[in-house]
């Protein structure tokens, strides 16, 4: 990696930082399109680096637009049963076991 593309990366990296939990970005408007491969591929670095609970990054399906999802928060006493799961989820729960 030259020391032009750290440079590019960590411009990335502090913007996807400071982005707030439901912004929405186009990604045009953040790169020149001769930059857009360099740019989701430093977003999906991004994404393989920070944990899920920090709160997620992501594209839409045609990577035209980048957005944050909130934090994931638990109480420390907080505990998830199988009860409070979705109908859906509790059924591959309870068939996994």
């Amino acid at each position: 990696m030259d020391n032009e593309h750290i440079i590019y990366q960590q411009k990335v990296w502090e913007f996807l930082d400071n982005m707030a939990p439901d912004d929405c970005y186009l990604v045009e408007k953040l790169c020149i399109p001769e930059n857009k491969n360099k740019f989701v591929a430093c977003v999906k670095s991004y994404m393989d680096t920070k944990i899920p609970f920090q709160g997620y990054i992501n594209f839409n399906h045609n990577y035209s637009r980048i957005y944050k999802t909130n934090e994931i928060t638990f109480k420390p006493d907080e505990r998830i049963s199988v009860a409070s799961l979705p109908d859906s989820q509790a059924n591959i729960k309870n068939a996994s076991k």
